[in-house]
């Protein structure tokens, strides 16, 4: 895992007990700023530092991850179809994304299409630039959520 992305030891420690103790908090206990929610012997604040550590896990392999997977995507130019447009696309299996910019307007449409059935349009007088950090937030959430889609499973009919 890259350094920079690693908590240390001190961190770490500190980050659990935040966690810890906001857990705990999210199930309506009160406790002290001092209290050291790892030293604990109850099960429910066991289970709040359990649940911190678990999520620090987590998010540090999704950084992990991310670092053995990171891919530069370069937007494209393409032919514009009119004049004093400029017209950029990318594909990447499925899914092709465009994005069209008026610069002297400082109009920025984007589209991504998933086989060639369009699922997202954004139109707003903006640079190109955060036109395209829109689209990538839209991307993020939509891959986030197609992730948790993926375990749909039947429920149990006895339930």
């Amino acid at each position: 895992m890259n350094n920079n992305k690693q908590l240390g030891l001190l961190q770490k420690d500190a980050l659990i007990e935040k966690l810890a103790k906001a857990f705990y908090r999210i199930q309506g206990y009160v406790v002290r700023e001092d209290y050291r929610m790892q030293n604990a012997t109850h099960p429910q604040v066991k289970a709040c530092v359990q649940m911190a550590i678990t999520a620090i896990e987590e998010v540090e392999f999704a950084l992990a991850d991310l670092d053995e997977d990171e891919e530069i995507i370069t937007w494209q130019q393409g032919q514009s179809f009119r004049e004093g447009l400029e017209y950029y696309f990318y594909n990447y299996g499925l899914f092709g994304l465009t994005l069209v910019t008026d610069p002297h307007l400082n109009l920025t449409r984007t589209e991504v299409y998933l086989s060639h059935q369009i699922i997202y349009v954004y139109e707003e007088k903006m640079a190109k630039e955060l036109a395209s950090r829109y689209l990538q937030e839209f991307l993020i959430s939509a891959a986030y959520q197609m992730q948790a889609l993926s375990q749909i499973t039947f429920g149990n009919k006895n339930s």
